[in-house]
């Protein structure tokens, strides 16, 4: 049963408050690490001198793809699957005025897959750099089962259903979704080397991901085809253990580079695209749900909650990072720490 009226409202409150403090939470640590290693340091080079020199390719190919979605953003032509039918022209013009930048909220799905398939790029040309960094593994595996789920919730779905509107829509959103399988699939080979052990907490938590899903899905998909719902809250929470399994790693390395660098950065970006899509485009306040759209538990409030979670696990990744890449003060100062020594 979905939550309504005086209750939902106060659930989503308590759930909002204690999760908008994720971003806060990880400024305070950034600042905290940064400040531990040195308070006068610099970024060593590996995280910050050469960043623009060692990935002039990346950056090049950020800015190609942002012309692109600029390209089509401005043109704001309607490019998904099927045809906006003549009924639904009046839904359609007040949709595009309340995005008028990016003409439907689906954009900003669109703009998250082009960013993950930039990203994954980066990763399979630079592998060597990308096998020691947090995204390599597990992280990689459970955003691997992730893109599955969406990908096969996008050529299961009938035209109209669960497939993006607007100008990044149609066939481009499902290539680009399509395209990060392999890229991902390349990313996590090294999981199945694990202990049996690491294995089998992944898989677990991949089924108990699955079994929250079948609880807590939409009402978008036709009666008999509940299993698009499943597949779309599965992914989410996929990313989700993805997001967390990326923090932990991170905890327990650090290894610095420029393309560890262009991860913890692109990731929150990334994700924060597709938090804003969950929180802002169901035409109601965050945090509450829409019973129309309900088929079974409390989806929006997962969908949501899982969403700004995942910016907060980056968030709190890229502050350990940029702790790591402030070197400590002996690092900076070897000749004067010797000569005190002595």
């Amino acid at each position: 049963m979905a939550l309504t009226g005086n209750s939902s409202a106060q659930f989503g409150s308590s759930m909002q408050d204690g999760l908008v403090g994720l971003p806060i939470l990880a400024l305070a640590l950034a600042v905290w690490l940064v400040d531990r290693h040195s308070r006068g340091g610099e970024l060593t080079p590996a995280c910050g001198g050469n960043f623009l020199r060692n990935l002039g390719p990346e950056l090049a190919a950020l800015m190609a793809v942002a012309l692109l979605a600029a390209m089509l953003l401005g043109k704001g032509d309607h490019n998904g699957v099927h045809e906006i039918p003549s009924e639904d022209h009046q839904v359609w013009e007040s949709i595009t005025n309340e995005w008028q930048i990016l003409t439907t909220a689906d954009s900003l799905i669109g703009l998250q897959a082009m960013l993950r398939v930039l990203l994954l790029s980066s990763a399979v040309l630079r592998f060597r750099q990308a096998e020691k960094s947090p995204l390599a593994s597990e992280p990689a595996a459970f955003l691997l089962l992730a893109a599955l789920a969406r990908t096969a919730t996008l050529v299961l779905s009938p035209p109209d259903i669960y497939h993006l509107d607007g100008p990044l829509g149609g066939m481009l959103n499902i290539i680009v979704e399509a395209l990060a399988i392999p890229l991902l699939l390349r990313l996590s080979l090294s999981a199945f080397k694990q202990s049996m052990t690491r294995i089998a907490v992944c898989l677990v938590a991949a089924v108990a991901a699955a079994v929250v899903a079948k609880f807590n899905r939409l009402a978008l998909a036709d009666a008999g085809d509940e299993y698009l719902d499943v597949l779309f809250s599965a992914s989410e929470l996929l990313e989700l253990l993805g997001a967390g399994a990326f923090l932990l790693r991170s905890i327990c390395t650090n290894n610095v580079g420029s393309f560890c660098t262009f991860a913890h950065l692109v990731l929150p970006l990334q994700q924060f695209l597709g938090a804003y899509f969950m929180l802002f485009s169901w035409g109601l306040e965050p945090f509450l749900e829409v019973p129309q759209l309900v088929g079974a538990g409390h989806p929006l409030l997962l969908l949501q909650a899982s969403g700004l979670v995942e910016v907060g696990f980056y968030l709190i990744a890229l502050a350990i990072y940029l702790g790591n890449c402030v070197p400590e003060k002996d690092a900076l100062h070897p000749e004067l720490t010797q000569h005190l020594e002595v």
